[in-house]
């Protein structure tokens, strides 16, 4: 409503009014001037025009309330610092398209059986990737079922792919996969980045499925993408058929392939960052609560200089591990096939190569 200007008649019939003060006016005239009075006397002495009750409460409450919120979040401990920063976290876009480099050479003895270790795993390679040389082969390019190492060349097209907030919507058969999955619902979006996490740290089948056909279109589309891919880097003896693993009888590959494929990917500064995260913690997008992610992979915690790495597991393909480790500013690659013992198989081969390749 708009203030209103001054209303004619009512000034025509102020003028017809006697000008001469009768005594309620007079009185009115005096309750005014007193009221004046007592007004500017407040004034004067520093009051002004009260608040109401309610105002009043509220900014006493606000006034009381300021200085402990600060003192609450000066006191913050740091890991809720961390938490936020981790919380949410994507990826940064980086893109760094990894390029086919010359296959790697074999060192003398590398498949000799006197300097074999004593591990039980079928097949086992250790690349240098100092000298781009496998110091230690066994089976190494025998095809097999290779499980969720799969995912490293699903992190690493993802990795490539980049925009890490694109809303990743999940289909019928992606949220059905099994057994590992993190509960994604038909319909649902999801960030990209959030389901690169679930994939290689959780290494939940469901976040690789709706990875793989949305970024491919369609699954058929997508399995192609990774074989382009995988021949662009060098891997001769590998076909995927599966953006997870599970699919054990037409997704292979060898161990000598997969140490070339860890190699490659961990020169792509996303992929190695996610492959090196012991724990990342997110916002759920379905209920917004906090969700943490813990690395499958327990090398970086029990084995000096690991970095990165996957670990995997059908009952076909056995335990199947590819670990990255630096020491004494040497980089190897180590992976392990069918496995009962992906852990004490895979430090006793590191070992082996270090010792080899010093």
């Amino acid at each position: 409503m708009r203030d209103r200007g001054p209303d004619p008649g009512r000034s025509r019939r102020r003028e017809r009014e006697p000008s001469a003060l009768r005594p309620l006016h007079v009185v009115l005239l005096v309750v005014l001037v007193l009221g004046l009075i007592g007004f500017t006397t407040r004034v004067m002495a520093g009051g002004g025009e009260e608040q109401p009750a309610a105002a009043a409460e509220a900014t006493t409450a606000e006034t009381a309330a300021a200085p402990q919120t600060q003192a609450e979040d000066d006191a913050a401990p740091a890991t809720t610092e961390k938490q936020r920063e981790d919380e949410d976290e994507q990826p940064a876009n980086t893109t760094v398209f990894i390029t086919k480099k010359p296959p790697p050479t074999y060192a003398n003895g590398a498949k000799a059986p006197a300097n074999q270790p004593g591990i039980g795993a079928y097949a086992y390679a250790v690349l240098d990737v100092n000298s781009n040389e496998i110091v230690l082969a066994s089976n190494d390019t025998e095809t097999r079922p290779i499980a969720s190492l799969t995912k490293m060349m699903t992190g690493l097209l993802i990795a490539e792919a980049g925009d890490f907030s694109h809303p990743v919507v999940v289909s019928e058969i992606a949220a059905g996969v099994e057994p590992n999955k993190d509960g994604l619902i038909i319909g649902n979006r999801y960030p990209r980045g959030i389901l690169l996490y679930s994939a290689m740290l959780g290494s939940n089948n469901d976040a690789a499925a709706a990875l793989g056909e949305d970024l491919g279109g369609t699954y058929g589309s997508y399995y192609a993408m990774m074989n382009k891919r995988a021949k662009e880097l060098g891997l001769t003896r590998t076909n995927y058929a599966s953006s997870s693993g599970l699919n054990d009888t037409e997704n292979w590959s060898t161990a000598r392939d997969q140490a070339i494929m860890l190699a490659r990917a961990m020169e792509n500064p996303t992929f190695a960052k996610v492959s090196g995260t012991r724990e990342h913690a997110v916002r759920w997008p379905d209920d917004a609560k906090r969700r943490v992610y813990e690395n499958h992979n327990d090398m970086l915690d029990t084995y000096p200089g690991t970095i990165g790495g996957k670990t995997g597991f059908t009952t076909a393909a056995g335990g199947c591990l590819a670990v990255m480790v630096k020491r004494g500013g040497r980089t190897m690659v180590g992976v392990v096939l069918g496995t009962n013992d992906i852990w004490g198989d895979m430090a006793r081969l590191m070992d082996a190569g270090f010792a080899r390749a010093s």
